[in-house]
């Protein structure tokens, strides 16, 4: 593209190019800015744009971009290591005690009944809703709710 072909077909875009950048920046300044820098960029890649169909096109994508790339450097991100190394450890006693309750809870489990036992793998491990439940073990949803209810107090009352 030569340079008139630039300024018979890029540079009338400007206006245009303007209102979107304020419509996405919401800062007529920096909108300013934005058009300007996509236009210094369209100028030196102006060879390349004689392959491209639709410069209009071509020329607001590249103007869009621009403007992220603006909001971006207006709100950093953080890297997550960083965030990892602000963050307070887990107290090594609150993992132990953590770590004892399910110990205490498998025990318990392992106590209840046969059929406590398999009520709680399948609604925990399994993942089922208590009407999957009722067809794998012929129960029906009312009589499940009520023995888990029970299991549960009876696991309260274990862990405790």
């Amino acid at each position: 593209m030569t340079t008139e072909e630039f300024i018979r077909d890029i540079i009338p875009l400007q206006p245009a190019m303007l209102a979107i950048a304020e419509q996405l920046l919401h800062d007529s300044d920096n909108a300013a800015d934005a058009v300007q820098e996509t236009l210094t960029r369209l100028w030196h890649k102006r060879f390349r744009l004689s392959l491209v169909g639709d410069k209009r096109s071509y020329c607001l994508r590249t103007l869009r971009n621009e403007c992220l790339s603006m909001l971006r450097r207006q709100h950093p991100t953080v890297d997550i290591l960083s965030l990892a190394d602000t963050l307070p450890d887990t107290p090594p006693q609150a993992a132990l005690d953590a770590e004892q309750r399910f110990l205490k809870l498998d025990q318990a489990i392992a106590q209840l009944p046969p059929l406590q036992q398999q009520l709680i793998r399948l609604r925990y491990v399994d993942q089922l809703s208590t009407k999957e439940i009722a067809q794998q073990t012929g129960l029906s949803p009312t009589n499940i709710d009520t023995i888990m209810s029970r299991t549960y107090a009876i696991l309260r009352k274990k862990i405790q």
